[in-house]
This record gives structure tokens, sequence and C-alpha cells, in this order.
């Protein structure tokens, strides 16, 4: 998954960046949008105690998130 989570993270940059270019957007405002639709998205393919036990998981663990890529060992 380290490729997802690569392309994951430069659309939020690229997202914040766009926000922080645009005298129109706020990088907060930008931060919700973002949620909003990924939530919309993955709501598509799982109920709302799923998605509550994702977004409570990922808080819990903030920051702790450490990835190992071991590809064709």
């Amino acid at each position: 998954m380290a490729g997802e989570f690569r392309i994951a993270k430069q659309s939020i940059t690229d997202a914040m960046e766009t926000a922080e270019a645009e005298n129109s957007m706020s990088t907060e405002a930008m931060g919700r949008a973002l949620l909003t639709e990924l939530l919309a998205q993955l709501s598509k393919e799982n109920s709302p105690a799923t998605l509550k036990d994702m977004v409570e998981y990922q808080l819990e663990n903030l920051g702790s998130d450490s990835f190992v890529v071991t590809r064709g060992c």
C-alpha cells in the first residue's frame, strides 16, 4: 500500500497548496472539503459504524504509523 499512501499524501498537499495560493480559499475549509469528500466516497462501501471505527482508529494512532516496504523479499 505504499503507493496508495504516497498518492494520497500528494493529493492532499496539492489541494492545501492550492487553498493557500487562492485568496478565495482557506486551508481549514479545504481540509473539511477533503474529509467530506473522502467520507462520501468511503460510505459507498462501508457502513457509518465502520467509518466511525476507521476514523477513531486513525485518530488514536496519529503519528505512530511507520510503513515498511518489503517488495521482492
